[in-house]
């Protein structure tokens, strides 16, 4: 016989615990039931503190590039391109800074520039051009913009070899101002001629070009092991202004003139605070290393003050371990460096030395390692993932974001409705709460990405309570916290 079913009725009891989503006391809604106690130890996140316009993560290509892109192995090769530029399998990096090589003279017998550091000009003298010239750096950086790099600077470490005082592109016999004094004039117009070959030819357009990299270091002497020159003061302020006349006469209005690119944020300070006003109208943007200094606020308000984008424009850093392409120390003081140029620096960009370093060097500088002498092999660095945990996940256009933690930097993509923590801990595990009430969300799950000495980036989740969320943080560490489909509180 066929059963039928009888209806189910529903008192006016129980209809109303169901819409109310409680049943034997127990809440549907876990957000409304499990709030996290923010006491004083609770970590705040302060979205109206933070600032806009990151534009992402990138690599200067000078002395690396000169040996891979001339690897026979292409397919070797693009996996390598792949690990640095590609969001999807590598770090997603996408910003790179073209050097623009002076050229050494060739007549020097003991050569004593460093394994790739010998970069090709284009000028090799005075009244010839080679527009074939330096074919590895130029072959990864089509690769890289194939890749998804959006944005490109050029710079140069040293005039030709025939325009300097030496004769040589290491720096003067004194460590001075190496340029000729005839020759500021030719300088500029090599810069920019390149600047406008690589627009007319290769489609690449330079957002920004700087004639100078560390030019107040006393360092750039004759017999130094790479490109380096020296421009005092006043000689910085002549030629800045002379570039900036020459891509303006040339019609090369996309291109701006970027500065000083100092080693520590002190001299950047003094040169800005320095220069003329011809010469701060002159620049476009501002550059500096974060090696040395404290003047991080300063440089960021002067920056601010004069209408002048800021970049952080090269740091890197091998530990103070031996080598180990598995070592914690550079790892930890990566990201010391990257969370408080973030929080304090505020740089629309940030933009580490060299992403592959030389095996030979026995150092543990750089992402990844090959050996710069000879063979065509690599090997990834525990800094490589140091880096993934912020340049996968920080992602341009995010909205830099401090936190009461000087351990810590958060972003939120507001496009992507997503929130980014990254903190690092090299003291002992510990848990960590921070506070979301600022956000509004319905996930109850985040992913975690943690990087440490036992794992790479190794996935896991924090489970979201409706006011914030509580992580922990092994012992010598990075971790990322990754919250999708969160908004801030209008």
């Amino acid at each position: 016989m066929k059963k039928t079913k009888r209806p189910i009725v529903l008192t006016g009891f129980v209809l109303t615990a169901v819409l109310l989503g409680i049943w034997g006391g127990i809440m549907v809604n876990h957000k409304e039931d499990k709030a996290l106690l923010l006491d004083e130890t609770a970590i705040h996140l302060t979205p109206e503190e933070g600032y806009d316009g990151f534009e992402g993560w990138g690599t200067s290509l000078v002395w690396w590039t000169n040996i891979l892109g001339q690897w026979s192995d292409t397919e070797r090769l693009d996996e390598v391109l792949d690990l640095i530029f590609d969001r999807e399998q590598g770090l997603g990096l996408n910003i790179v800074r073209y050097n623009i090589g002076g050229g050494e003279d060739p007549g020097i017998v003991n050569n004593t520039l460093r394994p790739g550091g010998d970069i090709p000009g284009f000028q090799p003298s005075e009244n010839s051009w080679d527009w074939e010239a330096d074919a590895g750096q130029r072959k990864v950086l089509l690769g890289a913009l194939a890749r998804g790099v959006n944005i490109a600077e050029a710079f140069s470490n040293s005039p030709p070899y025939w325009m300097t005082v030496s004769g040589s592109v290491t720096g003067a016999a004194d460590g001075g101002n190496n340029l000729k004094e005839e020759y500021y004039d030719a300088f500029a117009d090599y810069l920019t001629e390149v600047v406008k070959e690589y627009k007319e030819r290769y489609g690449v357009t330079f957002r920004t070009l700087n004639p100078l990299n560390e030019p107040a270091s006393g360092w750039w002497r004759k017999g130094n092991i790479q490109e380096g020159s020296h421009f005092s003061l006043d000689k910085q302020m002549e030629i800045l202004q002379k570039v900036a006349s020459s891509l303006k006469s040339k019609g090369l209005t996309a291109t701006g003139v970027s500065a000083p690119d100092e080693n520590s944020v002190d001299e950047t300070l003094e040169m800005l605070e320095g220069y003329d006003a011809d010469t701060i109208e002159s620049i476009s943007q501002i550059n500096t290393h974060t090696y040395n200094g404290s003047s991080l606020a300063e440089v960021r308000d002067f920056a601010k003050e004069n209408g002048k984008h800021l970049w952080m424009s090269e740091f890197g850093t091998g530990g103070s371990g031996p080598h180990d392409h598995q070592d914690m120390s550079s790892v930890m003081e990566l990201a010391e460096r990257i969370i408080f140029d973030l929080r304090m620096l505020q740089p629309a960009a940030w933009v580490y030395w060299q992403a592959i370093e030389d095996e030979g060097a026995n150092n543990n500088w750089g992402f990844i390692h090959s050996d710069f002498s000879g063979g065509e092999s690599y090997e990834i660095t525990k800094q490589y993932y140091a880096m993934a945990n912020f340049s996968r996940f920080i992602l341009p256009g995010s909205r830099i974001l401090p936190t009461d933690d000087g351990r810590s930097v958060a972003a939120y993509l507001e496009e992507k409705q997503q929130l980014t923590v990254v903190v690092r801990n090299e003291q002992a595990e510990k848990e960590l709460i921070y506070d979301l009430t600022p956000f509004e969300f319905e996930v109850s799950t985040a992913k975690v990405y943690r990087t440490t000495a036992a794992g790479n980036l190794k996935e896991g989740e924090a489970e979201l309570r409706r006011n914030g969320v509580k992580l922990t943080v092994p012992q010598q560490s990075i971790t990322t916290l990754v919250i999708s489909g969160i908004q801030l509180k209008k």
